[in-house]
């Protein structure tokens, strides 16, 4: 919960890149040769193969221009005309931030769950993929 910015910039891209492998792992016969591709390549195919929704695209890659600029650009920040969300019904809405002392972290709080959240759904209900790694689970055990 106390995160900065980049931290959580850093661990949503994290977890949606984990779940991006899930699908290519469990849904292409390719998965050896896609798994080395980048970020937003993984992105573009799974979208491109109808595993991925337009708007699910656009808000993942709206993270991850954000993500490229963290590491790139030493005074980075964004304006609230920035702070956007894609529905899933197609339609892009301003995301305006509590009055609060950080307020782009707010919005990277609200942009990584929400993408987090429909990508499981959409992985569970959709793709019928188990976002988890069962086997590894089965190791710790």
């Amino acid at each position: 919960m106390h995160d900065d910015e980049a931290a959580i910039i850093l661990k949503g891209h994290l977890l949606i890149e984990y779940s991006l492998n899930r699908i290519i792992e469990k849904k292409l016969t390719t998965s050896t040769k896609l798994l080395k591709l980048n970020f937003s390549q993984k992105v573009k195919e799974l979208c491109r193969r109808g595993l991925l929704s337009t708007p699910l695209q656009e808000n993942i890659e709206r993270l991850n221009r954000f993500r490229n600029k963290l590491v790139h650009q030493l005074d980075f920040s964004i304006n609230r005309e920035d702070m956007l969300f894609t529905k899933d019904s197609g339609e892009v809405m301003n995301i305006k931030p509590k009055k609060a002392r950080y307020p782009e972290r707010y919005y990277y709080r609200l942009l990584c769950g929400a993408i987090i959240t429909l990508l499981t759904n959409h992985m569970v209900i959709n793709l019928k993929v188990d976002p988890r790694y069962l086997e590894d689970t089965k190791k710790i055990k």
